[in-house]
């Protein structure tokens, strides 16, 4: 998303022309002395109506086929012109001069980063980084603490894209940034390590200052790069990472559906101890599986495809990073398995009216599943039947068994189990399972469990954590663990 100029200012590359000739005309008319009461009815009014284009709410017209070119690339030129522009015109106008010229901003994450070519979910916050000169004064410096907020609040109210305001990464002076890099205290150290060497390579540089860059760049180059795999995969302190919830060291938090309020989420595929409890499941019946269950797109397919694109963009090949190449099976799975994460992403922001920043678009969990597969019209089931039965992303026996469940849901089909009640309260309390009693008599009863959505959904998540497990344990890991050697510093 970006191409650096003489300046070193790093200007937008935008997916469409219609935001490269958007940026060539303000460009022209911020020359020719535009207002600034113009350029921010300018910002307003194209905002308003690209976002009208962009923000479908109707669910029926949102398809895998059109969701990438339709939706994700434009989205991530709309946010990128507004954000960029809006700080380069409006906002550093209005802060000190002398706090301008001693000033770094840059953006990270997959609004601003050069490894994100397929666009944005509407959820996608910016991340913005402000760094000072140790010699600005502190005064200066709580002026600029200030705006920032109200830079990100304005941004909120005009345009409803969330600034990300990070207390510990935000506004920082390269003293701020060397302490932590050398902190005593290990998780300090490590949470800034990563932050720093895992973005280097890919940040988007809004205001320059080539000094206060290279200080930076200065301390975390000699650092080695499987920090990048740490940040977006591994150990950062700061993120419920991908490994780390796999292991069951951090818990997931989630804004439930049912409460609108942060908590911990429970029964999450991919973490030992839901599998753990799912095997009793299995040696009841082969098709027995959870009703309720929670998938972290965010944490898990989605981190590992922006790692994967961040190390390309770093300069590594693919098969520098463990695949073969371009058709690489796991290689074509991550990349088809991405694509479905935004689509879901897309249609909880449409589907449960997260207009507001209430909706938490992370995850699917077994409700929003059945919710998506219930309804008879629509793109959903056909898309998502399209892609989980297409080449690579299940294997041809899980492609067959998805292929009889969901005929079974179709035919309203039921598992029969002769099981106690003493045997099933757990089963329920734990799993969300429905019985319909077919004998209510002493001793094991005849029982129905039926074939449902929540149920296919959770085997074919399950089959995809397993497959993206497998990805980074036998690929990845070993790849970056092998190499040492720095790319592009």
């Amino acid at each position: 998303m970006r191409v650096m100029n003489a300046s070193g200012l790093m200007q937008p590359v935008y997916h469409g022309d219609f935001f490269r000739s958007c940026q060539e005309r303000l460009d022209a008319a911020v020359e020719r002395g535009i207002t600034r009461e113009k350029l921010e009815a300018f910002f307003i009014g194209l905002y308003t109506d690209q976002a009208k284009t962009i923000n479908t709410a109707d669910i029926q017209q949102v398809s895998m086929a059109t969701l990438e070119s339709g939706i994700l690339k434009p989205r991530q030129d709309l946010y990128v012109f507004i954000l960029y522009n809006w700080i380069r015109f409006l906002f550093l106008p209005s802060i000190d001069e002398a706090v301008r010229e001693r000033l770094l901003i840059f953006g990270v994450g997959r609004i601003f980063s050069a490894y994100s070519n397929i666009g944005v979910q509407y959820c996608t916050d910016a991340d913005l980084n402000f760094v000072l000169d140790d010699s600005v004064p502190a005064a200066a410096e709580k002026r600029l603490i200030r705006a920032v907020a109200e830079l990100k609040q304005t941004i909120w109210d005009l345009f409803t894209i969330i600034v990300e305001v990070n207390s510990s990464f935000t506004v920082l002076r390269i003293r701020d940034i060397r302490a932590r890099l050398a902190h005593r205290n290990r998780k300090t150290k490590l949470g800034a390590s990563l932050f720093y060497k895992g973005n280097s390579g890919s940040l988007f540089i809004i205001h320059n200052n080539s000094d206060i860059h290279t200080a930076i760049l200065d301390e975390v180059s000699p650092l080695p790069d499987h920090l990048i795999f740490e940040n977006f995969l591994g150990s950062n302190p700061a993120k419920p990472g991908y490994l780390r919830l796999k292991n069951d060291e951090v818990p997931l938090s989630i804004i439930s559906d049912a409460t609108l309020e942060s908590e911990p989420a429970g029964s999450l595929i991919g973490s030992r101890s839901f599998l753990q409890a799912c095997r009793q499941l299995a040696g009841i019946h082969p098709d027995l599986f959870p009703q309720q269950w929670i998938f972290s797109m965010k944490y898990s397919i989605n981190r590992a495809y922006d790692y994967v694109s961040a190390m390309v963009h770093a300069g590594y090949s693919l098969r520098e990073i463990g695949f073969t190449g371009s058709r690489d099976p796991d290689y074509v799975f991550l990349g088809q398995a991405h694509r479905l994460m935004l689509f879901l992403q897309e249609l909880i922001h449409i589907k449960l009216d997260s207009y507001t920043n209430l909706c938490d678009y992370s995850y699917i969990s077994a409700d929003r599943f059945a919710g998506f597969m219930d309804p008879p019209k629509g793109f959903f089931r056909r898309d998502f039947d399209a892609m989980v039965l297409s080449p690579h992303f299940l294997l041809a026996s899980q492609r067959q068994r998805y292929s009889f469940y969901a005929k079974s849901i179709h035919d309203k089909k039921e598992i029969i189990l002769s099981i106690t009640n003493t045997q099933m309260e757990p089963l329920v309390a734990n799993f969300g399972l429905r019985f319909r009693h077919l004998d209510n008599g002493s001793g094991k009863n005849p029982v129905a469990v039926p074939y449902t959505w929540e149920g296919l959904g959770f085997f074919v998540f399950s089959a995809l954590e397993s497959r993206l497990s497998s990805i980074v344990n036998r690929k990845l890991a070993p790849a970056i663990r092998g190499t040492e050697r720095s790319h592009g510093q």
